[in-house]
């Protein structure tokens, strides 16, 4: 609102309206013979607002209380839900707190669905609030396995992805469905942008699935051609699994 110069009731037009352009598009790609997609409305982390990189450290939770993230959280899952998105993406959460959060806003609708999806670090076990992954993503799906489709990661490269979910489903006899979107494994420099270093990521598509991964897609720098790589490998996964 505030570098918009908009009024609280304009911003939540705003969200309204781009749902309603997701709808002409999904009309679109029906028309053209195109399975249904399904709109996701994203629900951001607290840390995205205070516009200082906070967001993927998760510094913000040691002084941010729980009633300040609900009050955040509140207004906008309303204006999805009211909008009639298909399902909430609670996605780029760096801590376990605030995703729980979320989810006990999610519950006064009680019949809408959500992926709760963490910002993680590198280093294959924690989250960039330093709650460690498997055991967060292990409590948020548990918390509410019937709202819930998925938990996992995203916003991240895609090299670091297999030690955060490997042992989430490691001896359970029924498997936590997980989704992934990576993003290019690029670094990114505020002064001088992207380095241009991608990742191949479709080569990591066959160990996702195999791990339990029923989402998957992608972040940032990921384009149309990353995607059909991506369904190129779901399909191959899946013809392969099915002989």
């Amino acid at each position: 609102m505030q570098y918009l110069n908009i009024s609280k009731e304009e911003s939540y037009q705003l969200i309204q309206k781009a749902v309603e352009l997701a709808k002409i598009a999904v009309a679109r790609c029906e028309k053209m013979g195109f399975k249904k997609p399904l709109i996701a409305g994203s629900v951001g982390p607290y840390g995205a607002y205070l516009h200082d990189g906070s967001e993927y450290t998760g510094s913000y939770m040691q002084h941010v209380s729980e009633d300040t993230l609900r009050q955040f959280h509140e207004p906008r899952i309303d204006a999805l839900i009211k909008s009639k998105v298909d399902l909430l993406a609670i996605e780029t959460i760096p801590s376990k707190k605030e995703a729980l959060v979320i989810l006990d806003v999610v519950r006064k609708y009680p019949d809408v669905k959500v992926w709760v999806s963490f910002s993680c670090k590198w280093d294959g076990v924690h989250t960039n609030s330093n709650d460690n992954f498997c055991e967060a993503a292990v409590e948020v799906y548990e918390s509410d396995p019937a709202q819930i489709v998925a938990v996992g990661v995203n916003c991240i490269a895609p090299h670091a992805v297999e030690p955060l979910i490997k042992p989430i489903n490691q001896g359970r006899e029924k498997p936590i469905p997980l989704i992934v979107y990576a993003n290019s494994g690029e670094n990114y420099d505020p002064q001088t942008g992207w380095d241009n270093n991608c990742e191949k990521l479709e080569e990591y598509i066959p160990t996702w699935l195999n791990l339990g991964a029923k989402i998957i897609g992608g972040c940032c720098r990921v384009c149309a051609n990353y995607i059909e790589k991506i369904k190129y490998e779901v399909d191959k996964w899946e013809s392969e699994k099915n002989k």
